[in-house]
């Protein structure tokens, strides 16, 4: 690979700017490890668009599309498309071979800044927006009689399509860039404690919680077969050793069989480490017919981070943060940790329902019962008339049962689909787990609307 020249590459590449002005072509300056772009080759002495040093960005070679390729910054994500598959390879290897020129080390860009997080916030409100009225438009042209209305919902449907693998997009970027690359072989266990030895754990810091005696002893959702026999700690579930495939839930570091309890408090890093992954679980066994739900996962998530980083001493489990606003009165406050923690909770009850009811279908095919009855178990008793309709229309798209079982790492062999089964009753039975310890907490002390 030759070096880039001292006078660097120049050309045209398509720059994709919003949903109004979609892709438009503009020039582009690679010199002195800065790529510069203009809005053509006539304006370079009027002021430029805009200019990245690529000491501080990653380039990302599209998986499908054979034109296009993004470039990451730690602030924004720049979508580009050459004229040509030869032109593509010519802007990555002149791009390349600057970033390897360049002496200085390069910063982690894996770790997005707060700004970048309300910036993806706000495109994923603005493509809601957006989805919301098409889907309406659709309605309107499904019932509609008049000439034309068959060629204007094929173009609807297409923009819906391209509206959705948007949405996805840019919700990867907010579920996997937020806290960073973590280390996958540090379990999560480790990392809630200063310690790494292979001693017993010492005991989890409550904080300001101290768990009140149970008042509702005798109707405590809480299985026996959770609290054990009493020990100090425990763990929520335990990992399979049978010697089987990798699947998708191998794939993630934070699970929660792997949450580590004391005196039946729940650490609230490595809650919310565990929950990070679920939107883009829910995304990849539901499709877009989830994309809402995904959304609301997210959020709540990110209320309870966002309150942890306020008092993080006294916020290091979810009861002492919780009892916080009981303390303030503030429960039911916009915002509010209670109120986030519980719709959570109801979500998470709604993954698991949902999970084993795929796991436990066997040979039927189509998960449309199973998602409404997931729904009927979870979420619908909370929802109103409008929601309801939502997750009506949605259950109609879910995807097969061998297509679930096909994206969670099944390859059409047995020893696999049983690599899958197991791994997801493990994941969702633990998930469950940590579910009725919230919903008990909520019980004793009368949150529970």
């Amino acid at each position: 690979m030759s070096p880039v020249s001292q006078d660097g590459y120049q050309g045209y590449l398509w720059k994709w700017t919003n949903y109004l002005g979609g892709w438009q072509q503009r020039w582009f300056i690679l010199k002195g490890g800065t790529l510069t772009y203009y809005k053509d080759a006539n304006t370079t002495e009027t002021g430029c668009r805009g200019s990245f040093k690529l000491e501080a960005c990653n380039i990302l070679v599209h998986p499908v599309d054979v034109l296009r390729f993004d470039i990451l910054t730690s602030t924004q994500r720049i979508y580009l498309r050459a004229n040509s598959k030869p032109g593509r390879q010519k802007w990555i290897i002149h791009l390349g071979s600057t970033k390897a020129n360049i002496s200085e080390e390069m910063p982690d860009v894996t770790t997005v800044t707060l700004s970048s997080f309300n910036e993806h916030k706000s495109e994923l409100r603005t493509i809601r927006a957006l989805l919301s009225d098409k889907v309406d438009e659709l309605y309107t042209l499904c019932n509609s009689e008049e000439p034309g209305a068959g060629d204007q919902m094929k173009l609807c449907r297409a923009m819906i399509n391209e509206l959705c693998e948007e949405f996805n997009r840019t919700l990867d970027a907010c579920t996997e860039n937020v806290v960073g690359e973590k280390d996958p072989s540090t379990p999560l266990v480790q990392r809630c404690y200063s310690s790494h030895s292979e001693e017993a754990l010492p005991s989890l810091s409550l904080g300001s919680y101290h768990p009140p005696p149970s008042t509702e002893d005798n109707h405590s959702p809480v299985d026996n077969s959770i609290t054990g026999d009493k020990e100090e700690g425990h763990v929520l579930g335990s990992k399979r050793t049978e010697k089987l495939p990798c699947t998708y839930f191998t794939g993630i570091a934070d699970r929660f069989e792997d949450l580590y309890l004391r005196s039946d408090a729940i650490p609230s890093v490595a809650f919310l480490d565990a929950c990070s992954p679920l939107p883009k679980l829910l995304l990849t066994v539901g499709g877009k017919a989830v994309l809402p739900l995904s959304l609301d996962l997210s959020n709540n998530i990110q209320k309870l981070k966002t309150k942890l980083d306020l008092q993080p001493s006294k916020s290091d489990t979810l009861q002492a943060m919780v009892h916080i606003e009981i303390a303030t009165g503030t429960t039911l406050a916009k915002h509010s940790a209670c109120t986030a923690l519980l719709w959570l909770y109801r979500e998470m009850n709604f993954v698991k329902e949902f999970l084993l009811a795929v796991a436990s279908a066997n040979q039927q095919s189509d998960m449309s019962p199973q998602f409404l009855e997931s729904y009927e178990r979870s979420l619908k008793p909370h929802h109103n008339m409008m929601s309801r309709s939502m997750y009506t229309v949605a259950a109609k798209t879910i995807p097969y049962r061998e297509d679930i079982l096909r994206a969670l790492g099944h390859d059409g062999m047995d020893h696999t689909v049983s690599a899958v089964l197991m791994d997801m009753r493990t994941y969702s039975t633990a998930m469950g787990h940590l579910t009725q310890y919230i919903e008990r907490f909520y019980i004793n002390n009368r949150l529970l609307s």
